[in-house]
């Protein structure tokens, strides 16, 4: 039975800062990071995924300020 390496999915600068930029955006809004953080790798690093967690970071801020979330 061989073993078999898998690739971290950071591979670039480019996806590093983009990675670090959705964990700072979870952590200042309220989100969990690492379910935040799970789900933009397993999207693929995207700019899309990372536009998506922007907007849902977006509304929950607006909940809260608007006292929808307790």
């Amino acid at each position: 039975m061989s073993a078999q390496v898998l690739a971290f999915p950071i591979q670039t600068n480019s996806q590093k800062y983009l990675l670090e930029s959705v964990r700072a955006c979870a952590a200042r809004s309220g989100l969990d990071v690492k379910e935040t953080e799970r789900e933009f790798i397993a999207a693929g690093c995207s700019k899309a995924a990372q536009n998506r967690i922007w907007e849902r970071a977006r509304r929950r801020r607006m909940a809260l300020q608007t006292g929808a979330f307790q």
